[in-house]
């Protein structure tokens, strides 16, 4: 089908009047969510970190905001306009509302351009009132013209209109031309105590609402909107205020749950048929219902309400923040707060876990050592082998000559401590003790530990789950001394990253150690184990609030620890098995430093914290041993049971707002025992290598569990 050129445009001009003749918006408010804080005082909302404002307004916005309990005001007031019903304007001006900066009021409203009100925002403050703990203030920004009742989510608009009647006003509420945004109005139904208070802080004169008993006389109905032809008032004939359930005119009548008639009302005052209703907007008797006769001269206004009745405004922004006055209240603490339970007990269980793991790599490459070999106690120095150099007089040292003397080389100049350990590891004894029993005469070994751990501790009651990933490094020198004695020390490193609950809290530890130990043989088959160590943490830490979850705070905190350990060990070779029974006691002492998490005013600050960390276990080691080409094979399995004896430990925190109130939280372990299984081997290697790896997973009677890979590698040198 062919358009003309004519109907073409027609067409198109149509559709730029259509467009350009609507407002399009795509209104948002950003508002903070949750605050715990001292509201002894004035405290700007915008300290949580977010700032109220508005965006998506190009005309004008009316901005209303409600507490329900406890005291708002805004101390920037610059452009803006006062509103009717609000901070104690009788009605609207083009005056700035002043009365918005009061300290006395729990409601206020304003107007201006968006920018205008922005300014506003940023300024918006609370206050409580000294006995009330949990209060929400609500926030609502729609385009001027009507006020926002955040409670019902209706709008009402009071029009004044000099002497007009009842059915006038009817008419003119629902008309087309006083639409608000898209919605049809009517004359205002009062259903709730909330609802009249509301009402009646928009009016200052005598306003018409949507009541009447124009259809059955003392029968009153809400006529229009959505409680149209409902009941509300059932009166008794010739007296005012309660009603009965009997008939009245044949109707069955039974009254709303509230009401707020004046005393005495409705009473068809001298016989008159006062069938509408009217609120009070001056005097005592402000916000009371009374009837009137439909064109009563006293009425000056009439209340448009919007809602309800199918269909949503164009735009609306509404917010509410929940706050928590702490010094109102007499049970609220810091800890109910499940994400600062996680960051706090995070940290306890990751720095006793950074002790034992610490110790765990040096006990057990002190077994390794041990278990590995069947004659650690022979020493190269304890098999008679010396060096004479003054006297030609001992087999050994003629070899020397053979083996240093080239005839032309003067003997001082080559006999020297390098060249006699030289000659001495390539003897035939010093060969056969290396590769039969992995010995070497006087020397250090080093040797490494890695391992990658991953953890799960189950969410419990006011506590988050946690989900750790670690991984470390050991590196240690040891060295074998005094016929059974070895001594050594060890440095570790070991970063971890442990996931609290699913908001974003975390912990991110990078940790240092250095160990010394030593083991002593006291027979041929028991020995013992010993070590003191130190080490520091540097947690790096991000806290979610849960009543919050877009606000996060950081902090940073560094631990100080001493721990030791002790560990009894019975071992038995029996051909090619090796077993051994180990009883191991370990303790330890942490103290974490105090420190203050940067954000808002959400933020805490934290007492040092001293914790200790006391376990017992116990438990085998079975390995077999097999021959290979280059050495020896040596799978193993272990089987460990640990008693937690760790007492309790005292948490103290103050927010940064409120450092008068001071909230505790007590660390309690919510395990007693746990068991570790592992499998593994060592590799025994004839050119002095050992490897070592292993598969472990710890239970803790709890249901939490670890899984770990350990490799481990050792050196002579």
């Amino acid at each position: 089908m062919r358009i003309s050129k004519l109907k073409f445009y027609l067409i198109y001009l149509l559709l730029i009047f259509f467009f350009n003749s609507k407002t399009v918006f795509s209104a948002s408010f950003t508002f903070p969510s949750s605050l715990t804080t001292n509201t002894s005082d004035f405290v700007l909302l915008s300290e949580t970190g977010t700032t109220p404002s508005v965006t998506g307004f190009s005309t004008d916005v009316l901005i209303t905001i409600r507490a329900t309990a406890g005291f708002v005001k805004i101390t920037t007031v610059s452009g803006l306009e006062q509103i009717n019903g609000y901070c104690g304007y009788t009605a609207d001006s083009s005056s700035e509302p002043s009365n918005c900066a009061d300290d006395n009021r729990s409601e206020i409203g304003f107007e201006g351009t968006q920018s205008e009100v922005n300014a506003a925002l940023a300024t918006l403050s609370f206050k409580g009132d000294g006995s009330t703990s949990s209060v929400s203030i609500t926030a609502s920004a729609t385009p001027t013209g009507a006020a926002y009742n955040s409670t019902n989510g209706h709008y009402y608009r009071a029009v004044s209109s000099t002497d007009i009647r009842w059915d006038d006003a009817r008419a003119a509420a629902k008309s087309e031309a006083q639409k608000f945004n898209g919605l049809t109005g009517y004359l205002v139904n009062i259903t709730t105590a909330q609802e009249n208070d509301f009402v009646a802080n928009k009016v200052s004169v005598n306003a018409w609402t949507g009541g009447s008993d124009s259809g059955t006389e003392r029968v009153w109905r809400w006529m229009d909107g959505p409680e149209a032809d409902q009941t509300y008032t059932c009166q008794k004939f010739g007296t005012g205020g309660t009603g009965e359930e009997s008939p009245i005119n044949g109707v069955v009548c039974t009254e709303q749950s509230y009401l707020n008639w004046d005393f005495g009302e409705p009473n068809q005052y001298n016989g008159t048929n006062e069938d509408y209703m009217h609120v009070y907007g001056t005097g005592p008797r402000k916000g009371s219902w009374n009837d009137y006769v439909i064109n009563n001269s006293n009425v000056d206004a009439y209340i448009i309400e919007y809602g309800g009745m199918g269909g949503t405004a164009t735009v609306q922004g509404t917010a509410t923040i929940s706050i928590t006055s702490t010094e109102a209240s007499g049970t609220y603490t810091a800890f109910d707060d499940k994400e600062l339970v996680g960051i706090v007990e995070g940290q306890s269980e990751g720095a006793k876990r950074f002790i034992y793991n610490s110790t765990n790599a040096v006990l057990e490459r002190i077994e390794w050592h041990r278990t590995t070999k069947k004659n650690d106690n022979i020493k190269f120095d304890n098999v008679g082998i010396s060096i004479d150099l003054e006297e030609n007089t001992y087999p050994y040292a003629k070899l020397l000559d053979l083996y240093l003397l080239k005839g032309s080389i003067e003997k001082k100049q080559l006999i020297s401590e390098k060249n006699i350990n030289k000659f001495i590891n390539e003897l035939p004894l010093s060969n056969y003790l290396r590769n039969e029993f992995g010995l070497l005469p006087q020397e250090w070994k080093i040797w490494s530990s890695g391992y990658f751990k991953k953890g799960k501790i189950k969410a419990r009651v006011n506590k988050k789950k946690e989900d750790y990933d670690s991984n470390a490094l050991t590196i240690g020198m040891d060295k074998i001394i005094d016929e059974n004695k070895l001594v050594g020390f060890a440095l570790r490193k070991e970063y971890e990253d442990n996931d609290i609950g699913k908001s974003g809290s975390e912990i991110k530890s990078n940790s240092t150690s250095i160990t010394a130990y030593s083991s002593t043989y006291k027979s041929h088959s028991f020995f013992i184990d010993g070590l003191v160590g130190y080490g520091r943490i540097s947690n790096s830490l991000i806290r979610i609030e849960e009543a919050n979850t877009s606000n996060s705070l950081t902090g940073k905190r560094d631990i100080n620890q001493f721990f030791g350990s002790i560990k009894f060990n019975k071992l038995t070779n029996k051909n090619k098995f090796t077993s051994l029974l180990f009883g191991r006691g370990d303790f330890g002492f942490s103290f974490l430093e105090g420190f203050t998490e940067s954000g808002n005013i959400q933020a805490l600050k934290f007492e040092e914290q001293k914790l200790q960390h006391r376990s017992f276990s116990f438990g085998s080691l079975l390995k077999y041993k097999k021959k290979i080409n280059r050495g020896h094979f040596l799978p193993y399995g272990r089987v460990e049971v640990f008693e937690n004896f760790s007492p309790l430990s005292n948490v103290n925190a103050w927010y940064v707002s409120d450092l008068n109130t001071k909230y505790n939280h007590q660390i309690m372990e919510n395990y007693d025992n746990s068991i570790k299984l592992e499998i593994g081997f060592d590799l025994n290697l004839i050119d002095s290598w050992y490897i070592s790896a292993s598969l472990r997973r710890l239970y803790r009677n709890t249901g939490n569990l670890e899984n770990e890979l350990a490799i481990k590698a050792s050196k002579p040198f």
